[in-house]
């Protein structure tokens, strides 16, 4: 081939990306131009490699937890939720934000995407903030940031991607997620409390142990899904997919017989939307196995890990450099197609360094978080700007902060793997 096969497809992404082309279309037009283009490669290689990418047993968990997440969004669950974090939080400085962040979560780990819990949450919380004098942009940034957690802790579609890409644990992974997930949300809770201090934001009453049995109770239903998720399956019980079976079971029984706040009609049209939802992501993981395999076939991961390495070798020099790398790619690519495409890329040069893939699992999931909050992409934001009625110009002075806070986070996980490690090494 004239040039070589790492330029031409990086021009070709970078290209298809810039016209609009949906994610999906751009890794699998690439990857079939330069599979026609290679006369060492065989044409038919084009419709065995997705197909067998897709078909995975794993995958159907992430369809499952899609199911769940959309059942209890739609389920009005979120309103409980936000009442029980009212009674744990809301007597602090600036309470309905610390509700908020808490409240997100509770429903991290029941959604597993920062879109969902941005949306359940915001549609409440964002509208009751600004009556209580918040500013909005304020308001908006805390919600934004706050949804991150759902690719965090489990159930995070995102870690489901990174253990079928890495062959890693999936129970391992959940488990490692958690204590990070809770050191985000302590950030964000103290970065709002600061700005709350310097601005005046108001308490929500005092602290009322009656008030928090009384909404616990309406609450604990809800929290026994993460609690049911987490328990079968790093209890050995069930595995992944199955454990989204019964959890997506659980919130159908929860939300149409329980609580009632579904109906047979809107149960249908949840799930058609989460139908939807997972047929993207399966095309995704079609198109990303072809330009994967293909990139692999033409040693351009090993490519990459030299060219890194010509660097330097020093092995915090390098860890920096792959963290800058999914910063800046989650700015400008989801987080389905970003640990798709990328993470079969960098995981040999990981493994070089003797990082653990269970850590390095976590440093590209909290990257690539941070990242889908920063412009272009920032699909997270775009939905509470849109709830907030706000232009993204505007929420970007009140999310810095927050952005800041998840940054220092993110460099403790990276200098600090016990973060990450040390929960599953107890109780795995």
């Amino acid at each position: 081939m004239p040039m070589d096969p790492a330029y031409l497809i990086l021009t070709m992404l970078v290209i298809f990306l810039f016209t609009g082309m949906p994610i999906a279309f751009v890794l699998g037009v690439a990857a079939m131009i330069m599979i026609m283009l290679d006369p060492n490669v065989m044409p038919q290689i084009m419709g065995m490699v997705p197909f067998g990418g897709a078909n995975n047993y794993l995958l159907v968990a992430a369809l499952l937890f899609m199911i769940a997440g959309e059942v209890m969004n739609q389920g009005r669950i979120a309103e409980r939720l936000i009442n029980f974090a009212g009674s744990l939080v809301g007597h602090i400085r600036g309470g309905l934000a610390h509700v908020n962040i808490l409240t997100s979560l509770f429903f991290s780990e029941i959604s597993g995407t920062a879109t969902s819990d941005a949306a359940a949450i915001g549609s409440v919380m964002i509208p009751q903030m600004k009556k209580r004098g918040y500013d909005v942009a304020f308001a908006a940034a805390v919600t934004a940031t706050s949804a991150t957690m759902a690719i965090i802790v489990p159930p995070s579609l995102n870690l489901i991607l990174y253990a079928y890409v890495s062959d890693t644990s999936i129970a391992q992974l959940f488990a490692a997620g958690i204590i990070p997930g809770f050191v985000v949300c302590f950030a964000l809770m103290l970065t709002a409390y600061l700005i709350s201090v310097r601005k005046g934001y108001p308490i929500e009453g005092k602290f009322d142990i009656k008030n928090v049995l009384s909404t616990g109770r309406e609450a604990i239903i809800p929290i026994t899904l993460p609690i049911l998720i987490l328990g079968g399956i790093l209890g050995g019980i069930f595995t992944p997919t199955e454990a989204g079976a019964v959890a997506a079971l659980w919130a159908i029984i929860l939300a149409t017989l329980y609580y009632r706040s579904l109906t047979f009609r809107s149960l249908l049209d949840t799930l058609r939307v989460a139908g939807k939802r997972s047929a993207m992501l399966m095309f995704i993981v079609a198109t990303s196995t072809l330009l994967g395999w293909y990139m692999t076939n033409q040693g351009i991961p090993q490519e990459i890990a030299e060219g890194i390495l010509g660097i330097s070798d020093n092995y915090w020099v390098v860890l920096l450099a792959i963290n800058v790398f999914f910063l800046l790619a989650g700015t400008i690519v989801h987080g389905t197609p970003a640990i798709l495409m990328l993470v079969p890329i960098f995981l040999p040069l990981a493994d070089q360094l003797g990082i653990d893939r269970v850590h390095f699992g976590l440093i590209v999931t909290i990257n690539l978080g941070i990242g889908q909050q920063t412009p272009p992409v920032a699909s997270v934001v775009l939905v509470t700007c849109s709830i907030a009625r706000i232009s993204i110009g505007a929420i970007i002075p009140a999310l810095m902060w927050f952005l800041g806070a998840m940054l220092v986070v993110l460099a403790l996980i990276n200098v600090f793997p016990a973060l990450s490690l040390w929960l599953p090494s107890v109780i795995l």
